[in-house]
């Protein structure tokens, strides 16, 4: 991703030349730095799609609309509950519609958290569709069910249980993170892998954690002892972090034959910067997050 956490999240999804950036959580000046770490310029956007209207997810949201134009995606309470009706071009987005983009097909679902509105994505890919939910309090059926068969999920691990029990913020605080209204925590995300990880997903992305409840190590290490329990060494386990890239994530490498020598597949760019090779290949679908 281009970075995630308490402090602000981007990630931008590519294919064949099309470029969507989830979310604009940093201000637009880090966004437009991170995005030329990867070699895109923010004029060459072709949407923005909005999770939540909270600052962690919008900072940036406004400049770069009006120094772009950009198309921007989001659902009427998310788009309310923000007031941004200054933007250049706002586009609706309803859960449960699919939003086709040249070879991306981006399918919005409510999720429970703190907000008027909160959507995670199914992101179907010409390489396996990616599961990205970076806040979510809990993980209801139809999340289950929508990641199911992905072969990538970015998704909250945000705080562990006792950090955030003994943390120095307030009760009323802890409550809210801990609530289903909150964020996902280490051992929630846990269980999921135990009784829901589906077959075909190969890598798991961890976003949002908390700098105050959590460490990078605890999470890995509660999520990779879930893929032991469940007998899943197939699955690589990526940490986000808030402040510098994530390195290229390459779905085509998994669905590409091990003893081919042929030309390489179209690839998938995750919300974290995963280098996918000539990521600018014309047939190539990838997700960066950093």
């Amino acid at each position: 991703m281009l970075g995630s956490g308490s402090a602000g999240n981007a990630t931008l999804v590519s294919h064949a030349g099309v470029r969507v950036l989830l979310d604009v959580g940093f201000s637009y000046r880090e966004v437009s730095r991170r995005l030329a770490e990867i070699d895109v310029d923010p004029g060459m956007l072709d949407a923005v799609l909005i999770t939540h209207a909270h600052g962690d997810h919008t900072r940036g949201l406004r400049v770069m609309s009006k120094r772009h134009g950009v198309p921007v995606y989001a659902t009427p309470a998310i788009r309310e509950e923000w007031g941004g009706d200054d933007l250049a071009d706002w586009r609706a987005l309803a859960p449960g519609a699919a939003l086709d983009l040249e070879g991306l097909r981006f399918i919005p679902f409510a999720v429970p958290h703190d907000a008027a509105e909160t959507v995670a994505f199914r992101i179907e890919t010409p390489e396996g569709a990616i599961g990205y939910a970076t806040d979510v309090g809990a993980l209801r059926p139809v999340l289950i069910e929508r990641f199911r068969d992905c072969r990538l999920l970015v998704i909250e691990s945000n705080h562990a249980a006792e950090l955030l029990r003994v943390s120095p913020y307030a009760r009323s605080t802890r409550e809210r993170i801990a609530g289903d209204g909150g964020h996902l925590s280490n051992e929630s995300l846990a269980a999921f892998v135990r009784d829901h990880l589906g077959a075909a997903v190969r890598c798991l992305v961890l976003a949002h954690l908390s700098r105050v409840n959590n460490l990078p190590e605890l999470a890995e290490m509660t999520c990779r002892e879930a893929l032991t329990a469940c007998g899943r060494s197939d699955v690589e386990v990526v940490v986000t972090r808030q402040d510098r890239l994530t390195p290229t994530i390459d779905l085509g490498a998994w669905a590409r034959p091990a003893t081919s020598s042929a030309a390489p597949l179209r690839q998938t760019v995750l919300p974290f910067h995963v280098s996918c090779g000539a990521a600018a290949d014309a047939g190539r679908s990838e997700v960066r997050s950093r």
